[in-house]
């Protein structure tokens, strides 16, 4: 074979060399080519499986993140949204505040520089003449010089609030002699009406000598179950204003008969029994010692005491800080 016959003998072969490579070297699908084996296509089908595996975890890992991705913006988008109404809310609470503080305010300032018949009629009126009074810059000798008559028997008719126990009680309001209403009057509570005015004038009496017994206080207790009692089977249980009448007067006589079991209530008592003083500084000195308030008047004497009360007191105020009477 002469030289160009070799040439052209060793090009054939490597080109059937180079078909036979790339003939094994074809990937169709999920079977192998011509020359595949058991075992090849086998591993072939675990790689398309784990193929598949690799891209399910994939796909997997991408949803876990967008779905935490938006667990994590929704989060923020609540707090953001409770942050701003906790804000909102904050500022409607301080606004409303502010509100009743200026009301408060203007309340305050009418109770104390203008007030109106209600704000006499609840004691508050009072009550502001008597802070004023009490202002350390009044001097108590000039207090002493210069004060307001009262007679020694109104102490007995003021309703005095007491804080601690969070009542209001008066001497007059326990014994009910005299002020009965009209539901509790005439023959038929004759005996009622006489063992309560016996049973409080015994407890009385012992209270002021410092000597009050359970007995005492359960007599006064039984009375008043008697009226209530012979209330209702003297007059029908309605919304008349006389059976309405005599029912808040039977609480009255509850809540004040309650106070007798206090030892403070006793010593008060007690003082008011045997008070001799004669003008509002005197007045004022006993509430200042047992630190107690005018209450709200509930039957007609208080109610009439308390505008009485109101004018002695405006012209303290103006003798002790000018030295001249309240016009």
């Amino acid at each position: 074979m002469n030289r160009i016959g070799k040439q052209a003998a060793l090009a054939l072969g490597v080109v059937v060399a180079s078909m036979a490579t790339s003939a094994r070297a074809q990937y169709f699908g999920n079977f192998g080519g011509a020359g595949s084996t058991v075992q090849g296509d086998i591993l072939r089908g675990e790689g398309e499986f784990l193929i598949g595996a690799g891209f399910f975890n994939y796909n997997t890992a991408m949803a876990n993140s967008i779905n935490t991705d938006t667990f994590i913006r929704w989060n923020e988008y609540i707090w953001n949204v409770a942050k701003n109404e906790n804000r909102e809310h904050a500022i409607h609470r301080a606004q409303r505040t502010a509100r009743n503080l200026e009301h408060y305010n203007e309340i305050l300032k009418r109770i104390r520089e203008s007030p109106e018949e209600h704000d006499l009629e609840r004691g508050d009126a009072l009550n502001a003449e008597l802070d004023k009074l009490l202002d350390p810059s009044i001097s108590p000798s000039t207090f002493r010089l210069a004060s307001v008559s009262l007679p020694g028997e109104t102490i007995r008719k003021i309703p005095f609030f007491y804080a601690p126990a969070n009542s209001t009680f008066s001497m007059q309001r326990l014994s009910a002699k005299g002020k009965w209403p009209v539901g509790l009057r005439g023959d038929a509570y004759g005996l009622e009406r006489r063992e309560y005015d016996l049973a409080v004038d015994e407890a009385l009496e012992q209270q002021i000598e410092g000597k009050l017994s359970r007995e005492a206080i359960r007599r006064v207790e039984a009375a008043v179950d008697a009226l209530r009692e012979k209330l209702d089977r003297v007059v029908t249980p309605s919304s008349d204003k006389v059976y309405v009448e005599a029912k808040g007067f039977l609480k009255r006589l509850d809540t004040s008969k309650d106070m007798l079991k206090l030892r403070a209530i006793e010593q008060m008592l007690g003082e008011i029994d045997k008070y001799s003083g004669a003008n509002v500084h005197d007045l004022i000195v006993f509430m200042q010692k047992y630190n107690l308030r005018f209450g709200v008047p509930e039957i007609g004497d208080e109610r009439e005491l308390y505008p009485k009360l109101y004018a002695a007191f405006v012209q303290q105020r103006s003798l002790v800080t000018t030295g001249q009477p309240a016009p």
